[in-house]
């Protein structure tokens, strides 16, 4: 997280990093962008950067935090849509993510961060540490989702459904940077990522699976 002197600088200042920052990201692979080349667009000195920055993760993790908040607004709209189901849900963020194509800083920034990092690596800068770490903010996002799923139809306790969610979004980010690496179309990585979350849902009795196949994520003219 931004230090308190980062913060407190005018809107105007910090506007002008971040644009340098996204700009630097957007440019080359994440293990290529350059803090030298983001203080010299931002007319900052190395100095002020880092006490406003642990280090470049840390820079990267602010700037995610607000895509990362919008994703959990979508993730409790869908949730309500769809009564409750967070499969659908998840499936809802997928498409809205993919739908907004190749252009624009903000593609070409989280294909270049993707890129080159592993899963793990993926989801620490994510900000998303899961159950296993403990991490505060991770389970008071799987509160709300217990909090606004159906439980009749899903009775799960709130351990388990962090287990869930914590798969889930191995499903989405995996699928994004899949798409974002131009590794196949996006119908196919939807469709897979579908039947994936069909199997966390139904399990693998027989018969389970054919029987609650759904077909394909209806579009949705939404943006992040």
């Amino acid at each position: 997280m931004p230090t308190q002197r980062f913060l407190k600088l005018k809107e105007e200042k910090k506007q002008v990093i971040l644009d340098a920052a996204v700009h630097e990201f957007s440019r080359v692979p994440y293990s290529s962008a350059s803090i030298n080349q983001i203080i010299k667009e931002a007319d900052i000195s190395r100095g002020s950067f880092y006490t406003y920055f642990e280090d470049k993760d840390d820079l990267m993790r602010y700037i995610l935090r607000g895509f990362r908040d919008n994703c959990q607004k979508k993730i409790f709209k869908f949730l309500r849509e769809e009564q409750g189901n967070p499969f659908e849900a998840a499936m809802g963020l997928l498409g809205i993510v993919m739908e907004q194509g190749e252009g624009g800083l903000g593609y070409r920034m989280y294909r270049n961060m993707l890129s080159d990092m592993s899963l793990m690596d993926q989801t620490h800068l994510f900000g998303i540490k899961g159950f296993l770490f403990q991490d505060s903010t991770y389970m008071e996002f799987v509160d709300k989702v217990h909090d606004g799923i159906d439980r009749e139809r899903y009775l799960i306790e709130r351990e388990t459904l962090a287990y869930l969610v914590d798969m889930l979004m191995l499903i989405v980010i995996r699928t994004i940077t899949m798409y974002y690496k131009n590794v196949a179309g996006k119908d196919q990585l939807l469709d897979v990522a579908r039947r994936e979350m069909q199997i966390l849902e139904n399990g693998i009795s027989p018969g389970t699976f054919q029987n609650h196949m759904k077909g394909h994520t209806e579009k949705r003219g939404e943006s992040i």
